[in-house]
């Protein structure tokens, strides 16, 4: 499994003021344990049979982490079992009372999302000197068309625990179906409805 250190570090940067990480991480220890997160989110998609969107392995400006659809998920027992292995490894690296919160939200947003199959963006960062240029706005118009392009075309569902970008979200036609509070941090869970739907965005 190949994960490149310069999504790792992108993501870590873009994610540095993101309430979600501010939540979960002290300043001090903020880089190596955002890292050893965002590694781990990465490897899930990778044994999940996911999908990373980038422009460069290298001097990437922007990660993508989209996780697809349950019908179209194709993951071996062996990587299942990987998963399960991946999970253990992290306890040496960020704080139990870290990966019980993340379970908890896990559980929260599973109950939010779409109960149909959909894609799921787990993570977009833009690097942080490359943001305000259109880049994201390219990136969700990728994902639209991946997820509308299917046989079948099939929504795509998201969380954020910023309320700035429920509006920028909206703009791409993205519907505000739940907003949770998880031990004190509001996340917006958003969806967009699959093109069938009648819903253009």
């Amino acid at each position: 499994m190949n994960i490149h250190n310069a999504h790792v570090f992108l993501l870590s940067r873009a994610f540095r003021n993101d309430p979600l990480f501010l939540h979960l991480f002290t300043d001090q220890k903020y880089e190596a344990q955002s890292k050893a997160l965002i590694r781990f989110i990465i490897k899930e998609n990778h044994l999940s049979d996911g999908l990373i969107l980038t422009d460069d392995d290298a001097e990437p400006s922007y990660v993508a982490i989209l996780d697809l659809p349950r019908n179209l998920k194709k993951a071996s027992i062996g990587a299942k079992l990987r998963l399960n292995i991946e999970q253990l490894l992290l306890l040496f690296h960020i704080p139990f009372s870290v990966l019980r919160f993340l379970s908890k939200y896990e559980k929260q947003i599973t109950e939010s999302a779409p109960k149909e199959p959909h894609y799921y963006l787990t993570m977009l960062g833009v690097d942080p000197a490359s943001q305000g240029k259109g880049i994201g706005k390219k990136v969700l118009q990728e994902i639209h068309k991946i997820a509308d392009s299917s046989n079948a075309p099939y929504p795509v569902a998201l969380d954020t625990e910023n309320q700035d970008n429920v509006t920028y979200y909206q703009k791409f036609g993205y519907q505000l179906i739940d907003t949770n509070v998880i031990d004190g941090l509001t996340v917006y869970c958003m969806t967009r409805p699959a093109k069938n739907s009648g819903h253009k965005g």
